[in-house]
């Protein structure tokens, strides 16, 4: 690709600027059509440029799915403790405030300017290692803002109007270097695995006995009647014998398991990134829609034997029920109209089937997307019933700090529209070490051993994008 990306929009800036000097601290935001390119590629190709944050969301029936990669930070939101997403939205109420989009007529149905970011499983007063550079609730505005959808793709740039002429120089490197990342993000993929960490890596963490024994002391607390469900996490730490990539681990993933929605965020050395299937919450105007999706069986060969089976499976539809039941509750009284199917359907990836039970619904009003996250959030697929028993139970049971592993990541626009998936499938990586996380839905009638196996196929896909397996 020529510079031509580069020179139009440094000259759509100079003619924003010329219009006129904003208010102080106001956001000059410009935005040129640009290559459509897979989201992970790109942002594995461009090395120079951070923190990264991405999101791009899985493909869906009557559904335009939106790729977003955000290079540097023109701005974060924060939020702590229990009002943490208040926090946020009122930090960002006031950035989107300060906005000016300038846009040409070939870009006149760009996606606007967006925060993308997550949120922890649980708030903290102290975040542990490795989470400590991850805060209760924390979205980028990122100063380069790459959008694609439906075969269009367009590249923003967000500079603030009294930063303009000491950044230039910073800005025209930042350009040079993405442009370059678009001609390598074009290309074939390539395997890249010579970058994982391979041979040598050593594997710490939650043992087959420690996972079994944790899962016994649910079933005794189920059968106690203090919980109806709970999900134990097993962690696991990769200590590699050569430097990993997190941007590498995040394209080799993404290719992988493209029916999935494919996240990172950066903060500070780590990338927390992961494949998710399952959707939190989604809110365009008034439409809001989620997923219930819990039960599992790792794929083999006769496929259509263990689907039967799940569906079958007593112990995994009561599980399920206990997510869809509980995802209706909430969003009932906040509907119009909730549609939500009386039997579960199967969500298929490359190593595991799910019981799935779409669910879509029409707001009563204009209910903020974080709105609906912190109504959600955490569902019984990732916590339990009752939810505050659940979520107690786990913070005094379980030995490892989750961080952001079963948060949310998404993002959201002025409008309060956004997409929101449960962070799942993930891990944390920096470059000396990786550290994987996976859990398993805990009823009466669960199966210690089996529910550890469980643990061991949803870390698969991480294992496998570090080049461990």
């Amino acid at each position: 690709m020529s510079s031509g990306l580069g020179t139009d929009l440094l000259a759509r800036l100079s003619r924003a600027t010329r219009r006129g000097a904003g208010s102080a601290g106001e956001i000059v935001a410009v935005v040129a059509p640009a290559p459509v390119v897979p989201a992970a590629r790109l942002v594995a190709a461009c090395a120079s440029a951070a923190p990264i944050v991405l999101f791009q969301a899985s493909p869906r029936d009557g559904e335009e799915p939106l790729g977003i990669v955000g290079f540097g930070e023109i701005a974060r939101v924060e939020g702590s403790g229990p009002e943490r997403l208040v926090q946020v939205t009122s930090a960002a109420r006031k950035l989107f405030a300060s906005l000016r989009e300038e846009r040409d007529a070939d870009a006149g149905s760009a996606p606007g300017p967006r925060f993308v970011g997550g949120l922890s499983f649980r708030t903290e007063a102290h975040h542990e290692p490795p989470w400590t550079s991850f805060a209760d609730a924390s979205f980028s505005l990122a100063r380069w803002i790459y959008v694609a959808r439906a075969g269009e793709a367009w590249l923003w740039l967000l500079v603030r109007d009294e930063d303009l002429a000491s950044e230039r120089p910073a800005i025209e490197a930042e350009l040079a270097s993405i442009e370059a990342a678009f001609v390598i993000a074009a290309r074939p993929a390539q395997d890249a695995l010579s970058h994982g960490a391979g041979e040598g890596a050593r594997i710490e963490g939650t043992s087959r006995e420690a996972f079994c024994s944790l899962v016994r002391e649910a079933l005794d607390a189920i059968r106690a009647r203090e919980i109806d469900k709970v999900v134990p996490v097993a962690t696991s730490r990769i200590c590699p014998a050569r430097p990993l990539d997190a941007r590498a681990t995040l394209a080799r993933i993404a290719d992988a398991y493209a029916e999935t929605t494919r996240f990172a965020v950066q903060r500070g050395e780590r990338v927390f990134l992961g494949a998710s299937p399952e959707r939190l919450v989604s809110r365009r105007g008034r439409v809001v829609t989620t997923d219930g999706l819990a039960g599992t069986v790792r794929r083999g060969a006769d496929d259509a034997s263990l689907v039967r089976a799940l569906l079958a499976n007593p112990k995994e539809r009561r599980e399920h029920a206990l997510v869809v039941e509980s995802i209706a509750s909430v969003l009932g009284p906040r509907c119009a109209s909730l549609d939500v199917p009386e039997t579960p359907t199967i969500r298929s990836l490359p190593n595991v089937h799910h019981l799935w039970t779409p669910i879509r619904g029409d707001l009563r009003d204009d209910t903020h997307v974080l709105a609906l996250v912190e109504a959600l959030h955490p569902t019984p697929a990732v916590s339990g019933t009752p939810r505050d028993h659940a979520t107690a139970w786990i913070a005094t049971h379980e030995p490892d700090a989750r961080g952001w592993y079963t948060g949310a990541v998404g993002w959201f626009d002025a409008a309060g529209d956004g997409d929101f998936a449960v962070a799942i499938r993930a891990g944390l990586v920096s470059e000396d070490e990786a550290w994987l996380y996976a859990g398993a839905g805990i009823v009466e009638g669960s199966d210690p051993p089996a529910e550890y196996a469980e643990t061991r196929a949803k870390q698969a896909p991480m294992l496998a994008a570090l080049g461990i397996v």
